[in-house]
């Protein structure tokens, strides 16, 4: 049997339902009907009879799915999963994962009115691996993922916002916010899971964020999303959410990275600049299940730019604390660890005395020993936020050794 063409399509599902006993019905990945079952007699139900009417599975099952995880298992696998939702009819319920080429390209539903048997198993197994190249050529496959074909030309400067807007189904003013996504891989399997990351969030906003497009740019997993009302989206939520999902649906560590919110789908570009300015403070902290919003995150955005400024040009920085690194190797003091506790406890000796475990009278001594070894003047607010940016390179705050490393250009 070959399921060649639309008709070939439904005459193999009519011959497989005649043979279990049950009805069928194929849906792509996206849960949109292929074909399904027209057998007199055959079990049928509600559920069943809206997803066909309707040419797609119930929000209510797919949301049922999400949360109980089925959706997840029947992407990573090709195991036969019983539906026991609570919705249900008496109608058995059984969903087979339809995969090609080691991706899951759609589903094969099958309803019973009694338990089939060991034998049906293994049939539902084997017929949907005949439906595997048929439903990959007619459903989308989420690799293709035509949303990201759209997004990838946008940020590109490919297309117009106007068109965007129209394949977002908004108005061209909507509030609009990107999210970049990391995730965990090694060198050799970067290029699969990043894949399958994609695939998992562009499923993931079918459900939740119908007005969104996700794709990648150079090997950047992004997601734009257009509120369909003048409200602005709660961005700190959907960021949170999308952590979370990607890490349970990918079997890997996430960060999420969010740009402002602009209004218009021609600040995109805007936005997606600050969700990259914000991955990249991420990435310095070394957490990987950690989310970030650009908006929040100013501050922290400043400084790492500033401080990569100084790391490209060392010469800026280099041989301002040199006397106190010759003094604190020679004479084992610390009195670079002393300066930079003051500094960052913005000059409040009592502070910093305790950040010590110091007196502060045993602090001020300390402070006027080590400008004069170091010829600074601390009086000088601009000398005070040059060191606050050089100790801000240091790979390791407080550590008097950090300023012996020969790849620490402002402290050598």
């Amino acid at each position: 049997m070959e399921a060649g063409g639309s008709e070939d399509l439904f005459d193999a599902v009519d011959t497989m339902a005649r043979l279990l006993g049950g009805s069928i019905v194929v849906k792509d990945v996206d849960f949109r009907v292929l074909a399904y079952s027209a057998v007199p007699g055959q079990p049928n139900d509600d559920g069943r009879r809206s997803a066909i009417l309707n040419r797609r599975s119930e929000d209510g099952w797919l949301q049922w799915m999400e949360e109980s995880g089925i959706r997840e298992r029947l992407i990573n696998s090709d195991e036969l999963i019983r539906l026991d939702n609570p919705r249900a009819t008496s109608l058995i319920r059984y969903i087979q994962p339809i995969r090609a080429v080691d991706q899951t390209v759609g589903y094969l539903w099958l309803y019973f009115e009694t338990e089939p048997d060991a034998e049906a198993h293994r049939t539902m197994f084997e017929f949907a691996q005949l439906l595997a190249p048929e439903v990959a050529r007619r459903g989308r496959a989420v690799t293709e993922n035509p949303g990201g074909h759209v997004l990838s030309q946008f940020l590109a400067g490919g297309l117009s916002a106007n068109r965007v807007a129209s394949a977002l189904g908004v108005d061209e003013q909507s509030n609009i916010v990107v999210i970049a996504v990391d995730v965990e891989a090694t060198k050799s399997d970067a290029v699969i899971i990043r894949a399958r990351a994609v695939r998992a969030l562009a499923l993931y906003t079918q459900m939740h964020l119908a007005s969104s497009l996700v794709g990648t740019v150079d090997q950047q997993i992004y997601l734009l999303y257009a509120s369909p009302t003048r409200l602005e989206p709660d961005v700190e939520a959907i960021v949170r959410a999308i952590s979370k999902h990607l890490t349970r649906a990918v079997q890997a560590n996430v960060r999420a990275a969010a740009g402002g919110v602009h209004r218009g789908i021609a600040a995109a570009g805007i936005s997606r600049n600050e969700a990259d300015l914000t991955l990249r403070v991420l990435r310095t902290k070394n957490d990987w299940e950690h989310d970030g919003l650009f908006a929040s995150m100013r501050h922290d955005i400043v400084l790492n730019e500033i401080v990569e400024v100084l790391r490209a040009r060392p010469i800026l920085v280099r041989g301002l604390l040199d006397r106190l690194i010759t003094h604190d190797r020679q004479r084992d003091t610390d009195y670079v660890t002393t300066l930079r506790i003051y500094i960052d406890s913005f000059g409040d000796m009592r502070s910093a005395a305790e950040s010590l475990h110091l007196h502060p009278n045993s602090l001020r001594y300390r402070i006027k020993r080590l400008t004069e070894i170091g010829g600074l003047d601390l009086g000088d607010p601009k000398l005070r936020l040059v060191l606050q940016l050089l100790f801000a390179m240091a790979p390791e705050p407080g550590d008097p050794a950090d300023h012996h490393h020969e790849d620490s250009p402002g402290l050598d």
